[in-house]
């Protein structure tokens, strides 16, 4: 298998995810959930826009900073609950490698949706080059790694980049499908792809960019081209069966 297997970038990945969600949700009235989301979206504007939108973050920073939500909530996407049948749409993005019980939160998305909704996480996968890169580095490292090469002055700060890597078990891309699967999720999109980590150290480093692609290109050798270990994130969107049991 070629060094090129899976050649598509994040911006990529992200707009199939965006047209999947647009035809199965109504951009009118809405009800969506972003799960530690913070004060920036993913999701196209005309869906926000029109849509009543929950943010709950544990970062008090991020929420203050948020400015499209209709209700801000400071809590533990771990630990919060709704009622059932509270939401269409439900996203994680970025969160569940600094969660130590995504389990835990995933398992109230699927309470918290309606039969037919959608659970769209994205993450960083520890099974790759920058995830073994991530496991095997302290926090402090990764705030240095921000500020001096990615240019992030206030990187680590209060509401700043990075947060804590956790990596629980179940965020590797193989452990999160089978458990969503086990939960009763049926899986609409799967795509591991090259996240901006690359793109951004290639601009501001170029030869640090290119000494980390090196570094990739040995690494997948070594593993005999069975993955590309170059493609440091992911995106999947899971629905809730129509007709799915209520929770007890």
């Amino acid at each position: 298998m070629s060094e090129d297997m899976n050649p598509i970038n994040d911006e990529q990945s992200l707009q199939q995810v965006q047209e999947l969600i647009v035809k199965r949700i109504s951009t009118t009235n809405a009800r969506i959930y972003e799960a530690g989301g913070g004060s920036g979206s993913c999701l196209p504007s005309n869906i926000l826009a029109n849509a009543h939108v929950t943010v709950v973050d544990i970062d008090e920073a991020q929420l203050q900073r948020n400015q499209y939500a209709n209700t801000k909530l400071l809590g533990d996407i771990q630990t919060q609950a709704f009622p059932q049948d509270s939401f269409e749409l439900i996203v994680c993005y970025n969160v569940i490698e600094h969660l130590n019980a995504p389990d835990r939160a995933i398992e109230r998305f699927y309470e918290a949706l309606v039969p037919g909704g959608l659970l769209f996480i994205g993450a960083p996968n520890p099974e790759s080059f920058s995830g073994w890169i991530t496991r095997l580095t302290p926090h402090w490292f990764h705030v240095q790694y921000y500020r001096l090469v990615l240019g992030y002055k206030n990187a680590g700060q209060p509401g700043n980049v990075p947060f804590p890597t956790v990596f629980e078990r179940i965020v590797v891309p193989s452990a999160l499908i089978t458990f969503c699967r086990e939960l009763g999720f049926n899986v609409l999109y799967f795509c591991e792809y090259k996240g901006m980590v690359y793109e951004n150290l290639s601009e501001r480093r170029p030869l640090l960019g290119r000494l980390l692609y090196a570094a990739i290109k040995i690494a997948n050798a070594l593993v005999l081209w069975r993955k590309d270990l170059g493609n440091g994130d992911y995106h999947i969107v899971l629905e809730k069966p129509l007709g799915s049991k209520r929770s007890s």
